[in-house]
C-alpha cells in the first residue's frame, strides 16, 4: 500500500538532470561571494521549475523500486489503527468545559470534541470538511480557544501547509458557525487568540499581507479586537507599528497581546528570544496609552499576573533561570522579589499559579524533569509515579486549585495527571503506548566532551542486544537554535528506527535550551560554530565508541536545524554516510531576501551589518560547498507554501552539491507544492514524509531490504 501511489512512475533514468551554474559575483562588505545558483531563488523560472519536478520524478522513482517502503508505511498505519484515536490541542475552559481535536484511525484529518467536564459526555462540535463545501481543498484546523466561560469557541483553520489561516466562531450550545470568517489570521504562530471577559470579543494578531511572494509578507502586523455579531467586520487596532508610533515596534516585529486578569500584555515578539512588552489595564483599553513593563534585556521567558503583581521567570542574573515578583502598576524588574533561585545544574523551565502555591520544573540536561511546589517559603517535590524526561504544566490561574500535568519520556507512555490538594489523578485522554513492542528498548543518556572543554548530552535509543561493534547504523537528530531544547516524548519514526536494527541519537547541541540561557548564547551569532562542531563531536563519540562507522551514521534535521547538518558535513564530508535536511535553512548569508529575515537576524545576525554578515557567511552550508569532494547521501525536502523558510535554500543547496560531489552517492531533492514547513500535515502527508525519509536512511546506510530492486 505505497502512498506514492499518487505519483505516476516515469520512465527509468540513470540520474536525475543538474541544474546549470551560472557564473555570479558580488562584493559584501569587501568579500567577494560566488553564488553560481542565485537565479534559482526565482521559483517562477521555467528552467528551475522543470529541475525540480525533474527531481521529484527521479528519486520517486527509485523510492518505489524499494520492497520494503511498504513495511514503513504499514508500520505507521497499523501503529496508528491500535489506538482508538489520536487526541492534541486541548483546551479547558476556566468552567471546567473541555474542548481538543480528535482524529480516528481511519481519518486523514480530526475534528473539533468538546465536553462539559473531563468525564462529561463528547460530542462532536466541528467537522472541518464541513468549511467551503464543494472546494477540493482539504482543510485542517490548527488552533483553538473557548471563551472564558466556554460559550462559544474560536477555530483556526489553513490548507497545504500554510498555516496563514481563516478563523470561524462556534456558538458550543447551540452548535452554530457564525457566518462571519475572519482572515488574515496566523493564532498557532503568534499571539493565539486572547478572549475577553465579556466573552463576546477577542484580540488577535492580523497579518495585512499573506501573499508569501511580496515583499510586505510578515510585515506590519496589528493586534485587532474583533466583536462578535458585527457583520461588516470592523477590526478595532489594538496595538501596531502604526497606532502607537511612541512605542519602540519595527515592521517585522509581531506585535502580540496577552489578557491576563485585568491586564493587556502588549509583546513585541519576533525571532528573539526576549521582547519588550507594556501593560494596559482593559478598562483603559479605549485609549490605548500603554506603559512600559519590561524590555529584552530584562530577559523574562514567560510570566503570570496575580492581582497587581507579575511573577516571571527571567534568565538575568540567572543563566538557569530563576521565578521573581514584581508590581504590575510600577513595576521594578531590577529589584524584584525572588521566590525561586536558580539552580546551579537544573534549569527551571516553566511554573504556573494555583491556590495552591507555585508549582515550577526544573531540568537536568534537558532529559532529566522535576516537579516543585513553593509556598510561604516552603518548598516540596510534587512525586511522580516515574521518572520523566519532560513535564509540562498549565492551571487556570491563581484562584484554582487544580494544577495539570504532562509528563513524557523517550520510550515512555505520556501521562497526564489532575494535581490538587496533594492527590494525583490519571486525567489521560490519550490511549497509551503498546508497550510490547518497547520492552526491549533502552535509554542511554551520557555526556560527551566537546573540543573546547563542554559537556554536550546526548540521548541514545536502541535494542538492549544491540552489539558495539562498529558496524550498527545510526540515524542523529538535533536542532541547536533560538533557545530551543530537543525534549524526551514518544515518536514512532525512532521507534521504527530502532526496530530496522539502528541507534536512534539526539544531540543536545549548543543554540539549544537544554542547559538554560548560557547554553543557547554559547552558539548565537558569531558563536554560531559551536552548534555543529558539538554535532560533529558526538558523531565523533559514536564511531570512537564503536556504535558506528561513517559509512553508516546518518544525519536528520530540519528549519535552523539546516545549519548544522549542512554545515557538519560541509565541514566533515568524511564522517558522514547521509545527511537529510527538511526545509533547511542552508543559504542564511542571503536572509535578506526572506520575508520572514528580519526576525531571524536577531538569533543568526543581518545582512546588512558587516560584522554580522560575517558570522552569516559562516554558518551558512551552501557557501561553504567545495568543488570535487566526496559528499555523504542527502535528501533535501522542503514546500513551496513554507511561511518559514524558503524552499530557494534547499534547492540551491541541492543543485550546488550536486555539482560539486564526486563520491558516487546521490543528491536528492523533493519538493512538494502543496504542503509548507510540515506544521499543519495531514496524516497522509506525515506518513508519506517519513516513510520518505527513514527509507532513504536505511537504503544509504546499506540495510539490505532497503536496497532498490
Amino acid at each position: 500500500m505505497k502512498l506514492f501511489f499518487l505519483t505516476l512512475l516515469f520512465g527509468c533514468q540513470e540520474s536525475p538532470k543538474k541544474l546549470v551554474s551560472k557564473e555570479f559575483r558580488e562584493d559584501v562588505f569587501g568579500i567577494v561571494i560566488s553564488d553560481p545558483f542565485r537565479y534559482a531563488e526565482n521559483l517562477e523560472d521555467s528552467l528551475v521549475k522543470d529541475w525540480i519536478n525533474d527531481q521529484r520524478e527521479s528519486y520517486l522513482e527509485v523510492l518505489n523500486k524499494i520492497d520494503k517502503l511498504d513495511y514503513i508505511i504499514d508500520e505507521q498505519v497499523n501503529y496508528d489503527q491500535q489506538k482508538s484515536s489520536v487526541i492534541s490541542k486541548l483546551r479547558i475552559s476556566e468552567n471546567g468545559r473541555y474542548f481538543y481535536l480528535k482524529r480516528l484511525p481511519k481519518e486523514n484529518i480530526p475534528k473539533l470534541y468538546y465536553r462539559k467536564s473531563f468525564l462529561g459526555k463528547e460530542q462532536l462540535l466541528y467537522d472541518p470538511k464541513s468549511f467551503r463545501l464543494g472546494s477540493n481543498t482539504e482543510f485542517v484546523i490548527n488552533y483553538i480557544k473557548p471563551s472564558i466561560d466556554g460559550s462559544k469557541i474560536v477555530v483556526s483553520l489553513t490548507s497545504k501547509g500554510k498555516e496563514i489561516s481563516e478563523l470561524i466562531i462556534i456558538d458550543v450550545t447551540s452548535g452554530e458557525v457564525s457566518q462571519e470568517i475572519l482572515t488574515n489570521a496566523w493564532p498557532s504562530a503568534a499571539g493565539g487568540i486572547q478572549w475577553l471577559q465579556d466573552n463576546t470579543s477577542f484580540i488577535y494578531v492580523y497579518h495585512p499581507v499573506t501573499n508569501q511572494k511580496s515583499e510586505k509578507f510578515l510585515k506590519n502586523t496589528r493586534s485587532v479586537l474583533y466583536t462578535l455579531g458585527d457583520k461588516a467586520n470592523k477590526l478595532k487596532v489594538v496595538l501596531s507599528k502604526e497606532n502607537n508610533p511612541d512605542l519602540i515596534i519595527k515592521e517585522e516585529d509581531f506585535p502580540a497581546i496577552s489578557i491576563i486578569g485585568e491586564y493587556l500584555i502588549g509583546k513585541i515578539t519576533g525571532g528573539g528570544g526576549y521582547y519588550d512588552a507594556y501593560y494596559l489595564n482593559i478598562k483603559d483599553l479605549k485609549t490605548k496609552k500603554w506603559k512600559p513593563l519590561f524590555t529584552k534585556l530584562d530577559y523574562v521567558k514567560s510570566y503570570r499576573v496575580a492581582g497587581d503583581s507579575i511573577l516571571f521567570r527571567t534568565a538575568k542574573d540567572a543563566p538557569n533561570f530563576k521565578i521573581c515578583k514584581t508590581s504590575i502598576i510600577n513595576p521594578d524588574f531590577n529589584n524584584a522579589q525572588v521566590l525561586v533561585k536558580d539552580y546551579d545544574d537544573q534549569v527551571i523551565t516553566d511554573f504556573e499559579l494555583t491556590s495552591e502555591g507555585i508549582y515550577y520544573v526544573t531540568n537536568k540536561n534537558g532529559v532529566k524533569a522535576s516537579l516543585y511546589r513553593q509556598k510561604d517559603d516552603l518548598f516540596e517535590e510534587v512525586k511522580l509515579p516515574q521518572q520523566n524526561g519532560n513535564l509540562s504544566i498549565s492551571s487556570l490561574g491563581q484562584s484554582y486549585p487544580e494544577l495539570w500535568i504532562n509528563a513524557r519520556g523517550w520510550v515512555t507512555n505520556n501521562k497526564r495527571y489532575l494535581y490538587a490538594s496533594g492527590k494525583l489523578i490519571d486525567q489521560n485522554l490519550q490511549d497509551e503506548i503498546n508497550s510490547s513492542k518497547l520492552e526491549n528498548i533502552v535509554v542511554e543518556e551520557i555526556e560527551v566532551e566537546a573540543a573546547d572543554g563542554a559537556k554536550i548530552p546526548l540521548s541514545l535509543i536502541y535494542n538492549k542486544n544491540l552489539v558495539k561493534d562498529g558496524k550498527n547504523r545510526v540515524l542523529m537528530d538535533g536542532y541547536g537554535s533560538f533557545g530551543i531544547s530537543m525534549k524526551p516524548g514518544f515518536s514512532l519514526r525512532r521507534l521504527l528506527w530502532v526496530m530496522e536494527g539502528g541507534v536512534y541519537a539526539i544531540a543536545h547541541v549548543r543554540g539549544g535550551g537544554e542547559k538554560g540561557d548560557a547554553w543557547h548564547k554559547a552558539a548565537y551569532k558569531a558563536t554560531k560554530p559551536n552548534t555543529w562542531k558539538d554535532f560533529i563531536n558526538c558523531a565523533e563519540f559514536l564511531v570512537e565508541q564503536k556504535y558506528t562507522n561513517p559509512t553508516q551514521l546518518a544525519i536528520w534535521s530540519g528549519s535552523a536545524g539546516g545549519i548544522m547538518v549542512g554545515r557538519a558535513i560541509t565541514e566533515r564530508p568524511d564522517l558522514f554516510g547521509v545527511a537529510i535536511v527538511e526545509f533547511g535553512s542552508l543559504n542564511v548569508s542571503r536572509s535578506s531576501e526572506d520575508p520572514n529575515g528580519a526576525n531571524i537576524a536577531k538569533e543568526f545576525g543581518s545582512p546588512d551589518n558587516p560584522e554580522e554578515f560575517k558570522h552569516l557567511l559562516e554558518m551558512d552550508a551552501y557557501q561553504h560547498i567545495k568543488n570535487k569532494e566526496n559528499y555523504p547521501a542527502t535528501l533535501l525536502t522542503a514546500g513551496l507554501n513554507d511561511p518559514r523558510v524558503p524552499a530557494w535554500n534547499s534547492i540551491k543547496f541541492a543543485a550546488r552539491i550536486q555539482e560539486a560531489n564526486i563520491s558516487g552517492r546521490p543528491n536528492y531533492l523533493l519538493i512538494d507544492s502543496d504542503t509548507g514547513h510540515a506544521i499543519d500535515d495531514t496524516k497522509l502527508v506525515e506518513v508519506t514524509r517519513f516513510a520518505n525519509i527513514l527509507s532513504f536512511a536505511l537504503w544509504q546506510t546499506g540495510h539490505p531490504e532497503y536496497q532498490p530492486e
